[in-house]
């Protein structure tokens, strides 16, 4: 049969500055990027509590991967080269760091690209991704579009559904105009929000979420549902905070006395 998949699914940063609405990891705020070996730590922390190797690997804990680029890309090429997990095998998700996409081009990986897009337009987006306006939805589809050309590498879009914010019908055939419109291979993952403590959105329900994909399928576009996976731990896509941790992370640590 075939082997069992084990897939891992890392941070890159202690926090995250990104403070998308509906990500409980967003609320906390940002304290550092992780530096490679604790990146790779991660993975060997995986493969030691299921005592089995580690097949997958997707970028989507905690953090903006593309702010960590560096460190994130040697972690990846360990990964990749000397624990012998294959590259195609490697997701790397970002929320749009401008001319982030075109420097990961350039470091010629097989991995994956996913762009959590969560929105078709412009103003439906900068609703819910705050970053968003820095960097206008056209430039994000032109970059991908770039990073398709540049690789050869089909481009993933991520779209967590928000009940009445952003999953109508209406936005799912403005989805697959938006991917349609490009020159590229891409696929749409929708992700059915999860709960997040003090959060004003609601979980779309199963039937609704059906009808999105429906219509993207009817437009030729490549989609998938992302099976929910750590809701009992919450621990689940968007839901990766500390518990205990009631008050921000710190914004900016150089002012604070360290003790020696």
């Amino acid at each position: 049969g075939k082997a069992s998949r084990l897939t891992a699914c890392i941070s890159s940063q202690v926090g995250c500055p990104m403070r998308c609405t509906f990500c409980a990891t967003g609320k906390g705020g940002f304290a550092r990027n992780l530096m490679p070996y604790e990146i790779i730590d991660q993975v060997l922390h995986i493969q030691e509590h299921f005592g089995a190797r580690v097949s997958n690997i997707v970028f989507m804990g905690m953090g903006e991967p593309l702010l960590n680029l560096p460190s994130v890309m040697q972690a990846q090429d360990f990964l990749n080269k000397t624990m012998g997990i294959g590259a195609r095998h490697i997701t790397i998700s970002t929320v749009g760091v401008p001319n982030a996409m075109g420097k990961m081009a350039q470091y010629n990986t097989q991995c994956t690209l996913a762009i959590s897009l969560h929105a078709a337009t412009q103003a439906a987006r900068e609703a819910i991704v705050p970053s968003a306006k820095a960097y206008p939805i056209q430039a994000i589809m032109d970059d991908a579009e770039q990073y398709f050309k540049s690789t050869g590498r089909r481009v993933s879009f991520e779209y967590t559904l928000l009940e009445g914010v952003n999953n109508s019908l209406e936005q799912a055939a403005e989805l697959a105009a938006l991917i349609r419109a490009r020159d590229m291979a891409a696929h749409v993952n929708l992700i059915p929000w999860n709960p997040v403590d003090e959060s004003e959105f609601q979980r779309p329900s199963r039937n609704s979420v059906f009808r999105f994909k429906k219509i993207l399928e009817e437009k030729h576009i490549s989609v998938s549902i992302r099976a929910t996976r750590g809701l009992d731990a919450a621990a689940a896509c968007g839901q990766l905070r500390n518990m205990y941790q009631k008050n921000p992370l710190l914004e900016d640590i150089s002012n604070v006395a360290t003790v020696a």
